[in-house]
């Protein structure tokens, strides 16, 4: 299972408006996982400008 965001694991509680839930859905989903973490400016950003 692959999950993609852009919003930090800290803003999760605004979207899923209860804390105490939020919180074990986040641990839930990080026991035994692989976090990607990428920085820096979006590709698809970056092509828009150029004109791509």
């Amino acid at each position: 299972v692959i999950i993609n965001t852009n919003i930090e694991f800290s803003r999760w509680v605004n979207i899923l408006y209860d804390e105490q839930m939020t919180g074990a859905i986040i641990d839930r989903i990080l026991h035994h996982c692989h976090l990607l973490l990428f920085s820096g400016q979006s590709n698809r950003m970056r092509e828009a400008r150029l004109g791509h």
